[in-house]
């Protein structure tokens, strides 16, 4: 018996899941003001324990990746000195301009709240991904970054951190870039055997769940 529409679809959803998604091109487009709002609604449906919305987003875009890129060097600097090779300066000034938009992640917990900081983090931390799955579901290129520099002073402090908040990296979008090389591969099998363990009604294995 063939699957029901409704499987039908479940399945296509988890092929897309797990299908390569591309980059945004580094001299594209970015997303218009409706879809970038859609994308970073999508975020805010992420698990959040006790409601408390423990995340912020921060849109850098245009002539602010600039000022990205210059808090980026300055927290190079600050971390591994001012005498670094150029390529390493130019390598991490490139990262504000590898794409024409990006969605700072931000993880604001409640320290004060019943929930742990570290589930409150998780929750941020989550939103990066659902940004990456609904810009690809709209078209977009998409991809998270991070850098050794975002504990930096000059970091911190272009993007307003309080003392308990944590930048989680960035997501770049925009219109997509051709599939590399690299994406083109097939990418090796999961093993679920060395990766799940089931407690169930014949005790405790490891192995797929469908044994």
């Amino acid at each position: 018996m063939g699957l029901s529409g409704e499987g039908a679809a479940g399945e296509e959803w988890i092929e897309r899941l797990r299908a390569p998604r591309p980059e945004p091109a580094r001299d594209g487009s970015p997303p218009d003001d409706r879809t970038l709002s859609r994308v970073i609604q999508a975020a805010t449906s992420v698990p959040d324990h006790g409601g408390l919305r423990p995340w912020r987003f921060v849109v850098v875009c245009g002539t602010g990746r600039q000022r990205f890129a210059d808090a980026l060097v300055a927290g190079l600097h600050q971390l591994r000195g001012t005498d670094q090779p150029d390529a390493a300066v130019a390598k991490i000034r490139g990262k504000a301009f590898a794409a024409p938009c990006a969605v700072a992640l931000i993880a604001s917990p409640d320290p004060t709240s019943n929930v742990p900081v570290w589930e409150q983090v998780a929750s941020a931390s989550c939103t990066g991904y659902a940004i990456v799955l609904a810009a690809s579901a709209l078209g977009l290129g998409a991809v998270w970054k991070s850098a050794a520099v975002l504990e930096a002073d000059p970091v911190r402090a272009l993007f307003d951190l309080r003392p308990d908040e944590r930048l989680q990296g960035w997501v770049n979008l925009g219109s997509p870039a051709p599939f590399g090389p690299r994406a083109a591969r097939p990418e090796s099998p999961v093993d679920l055997d060395a990766l799940v363990t089931v407690i169930g009604d014949d005790g405790v294995h490891g192995g797929p769940v469908d044994r």
